[in-house]
């Protein structure tokens, strides 16, 4: 088969779970198939340059401004999406996380009559499928005063050869979607038609070296938080649990956070760490490369993930199971799926500081009982491996191609 792959961030720019996810799947495929990637030009001077990927398509990311660029972008995104359709005349066009570059990929697709898949990761994105980016929304959302004249201006716009779009144009496509979750919970636009639907749960490329990781917990109580550091992912719940965690049960811990952190949100968390009385007992440390991360997940007691958002499918869930380290969670999202209440982990219900403290008492106080969940959580990370998903998702674009009536010879070239 002839793959093209659009994506907004490809590795080595961005390190994200479905950035790596699809870098996995484009080595795979290309074992057996020839595959082109079409993904932004944010930070492209950093990267190498790599065959048969082209860091191209305008990175617009709902910055200040962007508004204004959103018609030259697309214009842009436009004539590089076609030329790469007529040049490798794809059989299915493979769509992952396009949320950052203008969302005309799928609609030249239909144009051309070649099948699209949907690999849908997150929530935001599922919901805005083709129609989610600044220049569609312009064309189509209902809006008043500056945005409507605004909006006039852009279909005015929009009668360029070059463009001439219709948000309305439905669009037959394959979903894969990361869990049972995000496919109960998301409501595809209108204008979507699934054609082939399945779930398809993410691995950990790091799975299988954190497996072996021997754990070395510190001699102080750790609790690690592990992702971005930012308020949707609940970190100032952590901080008052940490804090609860002393004052209600007289348990005396640290909590050690890797993940991107802004200058902004680090002087709101060290305010809050005042307040509660725990500035020493809180490490913050950034962003830690694979092998830093390993080593803090090896001493660390527990691990907490006390999301607020919806996480379609937490892989900070995997790799803590994986390092064989005890789990406390949010009962949000895909958590559960990942790992099951009083089976795999402890859960508590989003935003509830207190629960949260509690949960983490239960885990120190009781090691027989966080022993067994360990083990159990382990056995199910092994079975949620690379290669399973790498497998899958090759069945699912082989499926996704045959779903879809087979196309005129000359159709690509429309």
């Amino acid at each position: 088969m002839r793959i093209l792959v659009i994506t907004d961030l490809y590795p080595p720019v961005g390190f994200g779970g479905y950035e790596l996810e699809c870098a996995a799947l484009v080595r795979r495929l290309r074992r057996s198939h020839d595959v082109l990637v079409l993904t932004s030009d944010r930070d492209r001077h950093t990267a190498v340059p790599e065959k048969d990927v082209r860091r191209e398509l305008p990175y617009v990311a709902f910055r200040r401004g962007d508004s204004i660029r959103a018609p030259a972008a697309t214009v842009r995104a436009a004539r590089i999406t076609r030329l790469a359709l007529s040049e490798l005349d794809p059989d299915l066009v493979y769509m992952s996380n396009n949320l950052a570059v203008p969302q005309v990929g799928a609609l030249l697709a239909v144009h051309a009559g070649v099948p699209v898949a949907y690999r849908l990761s997150e929530s935001f994105y599922a919901s805005a499928l083709h129609r989610g980016d600044l220049y569609m929304a312009s064309l189509d959302g209902p809006a008043s005063g500056a945005r409507k004249a605004w909006g006039r201006l852009v279909r005015i716009v929009n009668h360029h050869p070059a463009l001439r779009f219709d948000p309305e144009t439905p669009l037959r496509a394959a979903i894969s979607w990361c869990s049972e979750s995000l496919r109960r919970d998301v409501t595809l636009p209108s204008t979507v038609e699934p054609t082939l639907e399945r779930v398809i749960y993410p691995a950990s490329e790091h799975g299988a070296a954190l497996a072996q990781l021997e754990r070395r917990p510190a001699e102080q109580k750790t609790i690690a938080y592990v992702g971005h550091v930012r308020p949707p992912k609940g970190v100032e719940v952590a901080y008052r649990a940490l804090a609860a965690l002393r004052d209600a049960h007289g348990i005396e811990a640290r909590l050690v956070l890797a993940g991107h952190c802004t200058s902004a949100i680090r002087s709101r968390l060290d305010a809050l760490a005042g307040e509660l009385g725990i500035g020493e007992q809180v490490d913050l440390r950034g962003f830690l490369a694979a092998e830093q991360l390993g080593a803090l997940l090896q001493s660390a007691h527990v691990l907490v993930v006390p999301s607020l958002a919806h996480e379609a499918f937490p892989l900070v869930c995997i790799e803590g199971a994986l390092a064989r380290v005890p789990i406390v969670a949010a009962r949000v999202g895909g958590i559960p799926e990942v790992v099951v209440a009083g089976e795999h982990a402890l859960l508590f219900e989003p935003g509830n500081a207190a629960a949260c403290a509690r949960a983490l008492a239960a885990t120190f106080q009781d090691p027989a009982a966080t022993t067994q969940r360990v083990g159990r959580a382990f056995d199910r990370a092994r079975g949620l491996s690379v290669e399973r998903y790498l497998r899958a998702s090759e069945e699912f674009i082989r499926d996704a191609a045959a779903a879809f009536p087979e196309r005129p010879a000359s159709a690509a070239s429309s």
